[in-house]
């Protein structure tokens, strides 16, 4: 396997568990299923990135940062929407 690549698939592989939960969510609460969703396509986003930058440290560093920077913005939107509920909400 190329540069890259392995850690490419196993990034794409680990998005599946986040639009399975978008699934899940999307009758009871649909924010948290688009953004599990935007989740699931930020992580494929970076799985296609990694396959791009083909073991180039200047790529990968770029591509993991951009991954980082869009999974975590994400993960505030589901905290805050955690919040929200459990302080009653919506």
């Amino acid at each position: 396997m190329g540069d890259g690549l392995f850690p490419a698939l196993v990034i794409g592989a680990s998005a599946l568990p986040a639009f399975l939960l978008a699934r899940s969510f999307a009758r009871d609460r649909p924010r948290m299923a688009t953004v599990m969703r935007l989740v699931g396509l930020a992580m494929l986003a970076g799985a296609l990135g990694l396959a791009w930058a083909g073991g180039d440290r200047t790529r990968t560093f770029a591509v993991a940062i951009a991954m980082a920077l869009a999974v975590n913005v994400l993960a505030l939107l589901v905290l805050v929407d955690v919040i929200r509920r459990r302080r009653g909400g919506r």
